[in-house]
């Protein structure tokens, strides 16, 4: 039940941020500080705008890859929580990719919005469930060596 709840809050907090971010800063950036502004744009690719494709086609295939990964994302949660592992890690990559997914298939994108800059440097634009997803896959990456479930004993 825990699992599903985080899921459930990372999913509202993205969608209504998204929401937030095209009804108040579809027409122009919003700049905060020097630091961060609000500026909406639709990623059609993967992360950082890799693989953006302006066909369909394109677009359609790697919607397409990112469900497949997202569900077999979903199989190994399933696997890991079965044997009594804690699956934080995989809840937080399903959430988000789900909720990009949503964005692909109502936006033809997903909606990406939070800007980082300094000077002329600036971070890819990005979301909410990105951050969730990078999150989850630093805690997978962290604790794959160890082959060890979360919850501290053996499985």
């Amino acid at each position: 039940m825990k699992y599903f709840v985080i899921a459930a809050i990372i999913f509202i907090i993205d969608r209504a941020t998204k929401w937030a971010a095209l009804t108040w800063c579809s027409d122009f950036a919003y700049k905060i500080n020097s630091f961060l502004s609000f500026d909406v744009v639709f990623n059609r690719g993967i992360s950082w705008s890799m693989l953006n494709f302006s066909s369909n086609v394109g677009f359609v295939v790697v919607s397409l890859m990112i469900a497949m990964v997202t569900a077999a994302v979903c199989w190994h949660a399933y696997y890991n929580y079965a044997r009594g592992a804690s699956v934080i890690a995989e809840t937080l990559i399903i959430a988000g990719s789900v909720s990009n997914l949503i964005d692909r298939a109502v936006y033809g994108g997903v909606v990406d919005f939070v800007l980082l800059s300094y000077g002329t440097m600036s971070w890819p634009v990005f979301n909410i469930a990105d951050v969730a997803i990078v999150m989850g896959v630093g805690l997978l990456l962290f604790w794959y060596p160890f082959d060890t479930p979360l919850t501290g004993h053996s499985g």
